[in-house]
């Protein structure tokens, strides 16, 4: 069985803080700035160049076709995080004197939790793949409880093992073709 570790504390203490901070904030608007970053990024990404464009056309001319993508992607996450944080708080404001407004209270402190769990899962577990992090990683993870957690919920979510293969058995078949040609 594991025991607690340094490694442990730390990230207990981060992941206590942040979900105090859930309590704070409550779910809706926990959930929200989530939600807005998340749609932020995906219309960023679909609409980025003609908002770019636009943006290069009729308020500041860029002329790097890369600078006008890339400013329109700004454009459109920040408009979508703060519309999404906007609503959130008018949402937040008629939560809080019902009786939901415990509930959200609550659930704002699980979801702040298990938010900055899954992040630090991810960064933990892509960091592993790296040989010299790996070891150093190993000195201060040996003990650890939580760190297997954080592997096993790094792996379902990434999925990295996966995509390697994936890689290696497509330059592995596309080698083999090459060669029967």
């Amino acid at each position: 069985m594991a025991d607690f570790s340094y490694f442990d504390l730390i990230i207990g203490a981060l992941v206590i803080l942040l979900a105090i901070r859930g309590i704070i904030n409550g779910f809706i608007r926990e959930i929200s700035g989530l939600l807005g970053i998340v749609v932020g990024v995906y219309v960023g990404s679909l609409y980025s160049k003609e908002v770019g464009q636009w943006i290069s056309s009729n308020v500041y001319t860029f002329e790097n076709p890369s600078a006008i993508s890339l400013i329109g992607f700004l454009v459109l996450l920040v408009l979508i995080w703060v519309g999404v944080l906007i609503l959130s708080k008018i949402l937040q404001k008629l939560v809080k004197n019902t009786h939901f407004g415990v509930l959200n209270r609550i659930l704002g402190f699980c979801f702040g939790g298990l938010k900055i769990f899954i992040v630090l899962a991810i960064i933990f577990y892509a960091l592993s793949s790296i040989t010299l992090v790996k070891v150093f990683m190993d000195q201060y993870t040996h003990n650890s409880f939580l760190y297997p957690a954080m592997m096993s919920t790094g792996s379902v979510i990434i999925k990295l093992h996966d995509l390697q293969e994936e890689t290696e058995n497509l330059d592995s078949s596309t080698t083999t073709n090459g060669l029967n040609e």
